[in-house]
């Protein structure tokens, strides 16, 4: 990935994470990120079309909660059920996936998207995703989020 790639990227992750979200992103080194000893959820799907490739979001269980609450504007009842954390997390990286697509590919670019799933890392998976050269950092509302893309012009 070009530098002027990568930096069109983060801008659009952070613009669109800020106004989904109501949440104030901003990107981070990866070695500013202290992964805890509490769970991660990553959210990934993959697309295809004038790019194709995958787009994975992750981010520490805990910030689960608060990102459901802005995207859906929903009350803390809900907030118990993992399926509404597990749904808003796919949303968010629905949005983030269309947007960076087009800050790749253009704003006439042509792309469909796979039906995004979540799993739960453990450490190892963590760490690995951490190492990985395409995983940017950021931190949204000062909690640790990880964006791992990988892409091919078709």
């Amino acid at each position: 990935m070009t530098e002027r790639t990568r930096e069109a990227v983060a801008n659009t992750f952070v613009d669109v994470v800020e106004k989904l979200t109501f949440m104030f992103g901003e990107q981070v080194s990866i070695d500013d990120v202290a992964p805890g000893t509490d769970p991660w959820v990553e959210a990934r799907m993959s697309f295809t079309g004038d790019v194709q490739g995958s787009l994975a979001v992750i981010v520490p269980q805990e910030l689960q909660p608060d990102i459901a609450a802005n995207i859906l504007g929903i009350g803390a009842e809900a907030m118990q059920k993992p399926e509404v954390l597990d749904d808003a997390l796919r949303e968010m990286l629905n949005v983030i996936c269309g947007h960076v697509i087009r800050a790749i590919a253009g704003p006439s670019s042509r792309f469909d998207l796979i039906t995004p799933v979540n799993v739960e890392l453990d450490d190892d998976e963590l760490k690995t995703l951490m190492a990985d050269p395409d995983t940017t950092a950021y931190l949204l509302d000062d909690e640790p989020v990880l964006m791992n893309l990988k892409f091919e012009r078709s």
